[in-house]
């Protein structure tokens, strides 16, 4: 009987890898695609941000805690075109749940070039970049075209939705810093939601960073243990995610490793994306 099985065996592996390598070159194309694409799509929606340069104080504070927020962070237009799309996007979002560790909604980096203008402009903006450059002493850019948690939408609307105590694990090559900004961020009865970040300092202490809706917030994820504590029912929070690299290579064991990460943002799916 093995006779006949192992060529069999065989031949069936020859075929999920010719169509898997099939696969991964359509996708390679379409992510090229995309890229190629998107200076038309964030043309002429570049974010007007209120501060320009961070002070010397705030790089230097950063260097201390490896995290910064910054209040009142865009102007009032590119905040309302940043609400607008989250909002009007909502019903694309992934919901996922993973015990003890995560539960809420996401909208991908992928999605996000396809719904999404001025959220992708936002991520794409020179003067985001220069800001978040000149905070983390090192100059940063945008993470991988296929890395579909380089910029995501982050849904906490059902009651319970949070994440637990973890680090961002940096898959890349150089440093990485994840930057957030509170698009919305409140209760039924119009105060801010009972979700907050809170990180850990080198004391062991649990700090609570205030993510009222206007605010940017810039950490070395692989450095500080945070969570976001869970919404109550009728809260409403909803941020933008997104990494920053000095370096975007990354390795083959590295890119597998960043996509079962992913699958608990994204599903399954991710891992043949």
């Amino acid at each position: 009987m093995w006779v006949w099985c192992c060529p069999i065996l065989l031949v069936g592996m020859c075929v999920l890898i010719a169509v898997a390598k099939s696969y991964g070159r359509r996708r390679r194309s379409y992510y090229a695609k995309l890229a190629q694409k998107r200076p038309e799509l964030i043309a002429g929606r570049s974010p007007r941000l209120q501060v320009l340069q961070p002070a010397v104080a705030l790089s230097t504070a950063f260097r201390d805690t490896f995290l910064l927020r910054v209040g009142d962070f865009l102007e009032a237009t590119s905040l309302q075109g940043l609400r607008e799309e989250v909002l009007a996007v909502s019903a694309h979002k992934v919901r996922s749940y993973v015990p003890t560790h995560k539960k809420g909604g996401t909208v991908s980096y992928e999605q996000i070039h396809q719904l999404c203008p001025a959220c992708l402009a936002f991520y794409h903006s020179e003067d985001v970049r220069r800001f978040v450059s000149a905070v983390v002493g090192e100059k940063v850019g945008p993470a991988g075209d296929h890395d579909q948690s380089a910029e995501s939408i982050l849904y906490y609307d059902e009651a319970g939705d949070h994440i637990h105590w973890h680090f961002d694990h940096n898959f890349y090559q150089g440093r990485q810093f994840t930057a957030l900004i509170n698009v919305v961020n409140r209760s039924a009865d119009g105060r801010l939601s009972a979700s907050t970040l809170v990180y850990r300092n080198s004391q062991g202490e649990d700090v609570e960073v205030d993510t009222a809706e206007n605010t940017f917030v810039i950490f070395e994820g692989s450095k500080v243990l945070h969570r976001a504590t869970p919404i109550q029912e009728g809260d409403l929070r909803i941020m933008l995610s997104m990494t920053f690299n000095t370096a975007p290579r990354i390795s083959a064991i590295g890119e597998l490793q960043r996509r079962i990460k992913d699958t608990a943002f994204f599903g399954l799916r991710v891992l043949w994306r």
